[in-house]
């Protein structure tokens, strides 16, 4: 009867172990099954990673030939005291103006003041980052930016897109450009990809891909050979 009072506790060990390596095979398996749902949410994760960089439409080639080729630089400082300097000059003009209204209606829809007004809207966006699809401070496209800018300084609302704004006005060419006219690029293949608006003196302001919210000159490697062509919406 010792012996199998001695051999009981043995057997309980025995049973007790099998009873683990069991419970240990069930957890092994159930890990194995869950496993591939672990490795699948990984992969949406790298997706989404691609999916953030492929929100901007332009390849890093076209942002490296952009500041490589952008060999003509506009002096910020020189076009800011040139345009402010422009409001004391129609100061002392107004005045003269007063006996015949017509002149006046005439100056406050092509003078000197209705660009010094959307030249500071422009001034006032300089150094905003470039987001395609962007709309605000934090980040604006191109045709975003040329469409906030004649809405707040010139009361005109454009399409939200380059190819529907390269279809307003009249066409104007490289020659007689004035300031205000949108001009178009073909920066990717596709025309229009890109456009500006034309501030004189061959530069022109525009939301760029490499440098954000910027003014550029007409004459710099990289514009000169894809400009396209350019629309008058203000006559």
């Amino acid at each position: 009867m010792k012996s199998l009072y001695t051999l009981k506790p043995l057997l309980l060990l025995r049973g007790g172990f099998s009873f683990f390596i069991l419970l240990f095979a069930v957890w092994l398996v159930g890990c194995g099954s869950s496993s591939p749902r672990f490795a699948g949410d990984e992969s949406p994760k790298k997706e989404s990673k691609k999916e953030k960089k492929g929100n901007v439409r332009f390849s890093s080639s076209v942002v490296e030939e952009e500041t490589k080729e952008d060999d003509k630089k506009v002096d910020l400082k020189k076009v800011e005291q040139r345009f402010s300097s422009a409001k004391s000059s129609v100061a002392p003009v107004s005045p003269k103006k007063e006996n015949s209204e017509p002149k006046k209606s005439e100056s406050a829809s092509s003078g000197s003041f209705e660009q010094q007004k959307m030249m500071d809207a422009i001034l006032a966006w300089m150094g905003t980052p470039y987001e395609m699809g962007g709309e605000t401070k934090s980040g604006i496209d191109c045709s975003a930016f040329s469409r906030e800018i004649f809405r707040s300084s010139a009361g005109k609302d454009l399409p939200r897109t380059t190819d529907a704004q390269m279809k307003l006005g009249s066409p104007v060419s490289l020659e007689n450009l004035k300031f205000g006219d949108l001009i178009f690029f073909n920066t990717t293949g596709q025309n229009p990809s890109h456009v500006g608006i034309y501030i004189g003196d061959d530069m022109f302001a525009h939301a760029s891909v490499s440098f954000g919210v910027t003014l550029s000159s007409l004459y710099s490697s990289y514009y000169k050979k894809r400009y396209t062509e350019a629309r008058r919406i203000i006559q």
